[in-house]
């Protein structure tokens, strides 16, 4: 296990100091409560609303399945103190609007907590939450460690255990499950491939949740609502029996309010 310049305390410091700065290039009036707030570590006011922020650090990275690398980001919180009585508190969205990482090479997201879908851990650096990613910071690696070197290492090969904290549950948070999006109405003679719950037009609109809660879409619906395959989509839930889907618009204004484009809302009939 490597040797810390500073402790995690003034590691949260770093990241705290670097979203004052980019909330303020934002417009933002910041301001911090007085005392230790459990749920956030900022208040941002910017066009008369009051946004709660918590800020989150992190100089961890793991290997994916396919190779690639990414910033693992803890955000429950786990004590602190001598005093911990081992109870571990998750990020509650009904009390804190923002959070706002900071990972070792610098990287930013500013990630509305209405749009995570883990309440322990975040991996970052992907395609997920790629929309809410804001420009890069100063990096904090080499403050907490002294040198450009990474503060973690690939696991070694299957059947070992490797020392020193990971800073993420063992239990890695689900992926959540993939929409297949179905090509649209083509003039020509090429044939285009329907799911096998729609192959009359007596199921025209419907669908039917298949294994592993895959769900393809029919034309017409994915066509009216101007969707086409690769999009990124965000699912949610709106009620009993009612799911929405909502296109990802790359590059989009994580402040605003206003509900995202290319929007499909499937219900129970």
């Amino acid at each position: 296990m490597r040797e810390r310049l500073i402790n995690r305390r003034q590691q949260g410091d770093l990241g705290e100091a670097s979203a004052i700065e980019w909330l303020t290039r934002q417009g933002a009036t910041v301001s911090a409560p007085l005392g230790h707030s459990p749920d956030y570590d900022l208040i941002a006011e910017i066009d008369r609303r009051l946004l709660k922020v918590q800020v989150k650090t992190s100089t961890y990275r793991v290997a994916t399945s396919s190779t690639s690398r990414r910033w693992s980001v803890n955000i429950c919180t786990n004590g602190g103190n001598q005093s911990w009585t081992g109870a571990v508190k998750l990020l509650d969205p009904e009390r804190v609007d923002y959070l706002f990482a900071l990972v070792g090479d610098g990287r930013r997201w500013f990630i509305p907590t209405r749009h995570l879908e883990a309440m322990r851990a975040l991996r970052l650096g992907g395609t997920k939450y790629s929309e809410f990613e804001i420009e890069r910071g100063e990096p904090i690696q080499s403050l907490v460690y002294g040198d450009s070197r990474e503060a973690s290492r690939i696991p070694g090969p299957p059947g070992e255990c490797p020392s020193g904290q990971r800073e993420h549950a063992v239990n890695v948070p689900a992926m959540p499950t993939q929409v297949r999006i179905l090509p649209p109405p083509s003039n020509g003679s090429r044939r285009i491939d329907r799911p096998k719950f729609e192959r009359t037009p007596a199921r025209k609109g419907q669908t039917i949740l298949g294994a592993k809660r895959r769900l393809g879409i029919p034309v017409g619906p994915c066509t009216a609502a101007g969707l086409s395959i690769g999009d990124r989509m965000r699912v949610r839930a709106d009620g009993p029996g009612r799911v929405i889907l909502e296109r990802i618009e790359p590059g989009g204004d994580t402040l605003g309010t206003n509900e995202l484009p290319g929007l499909v809302r499937a219900e129970r009939p």
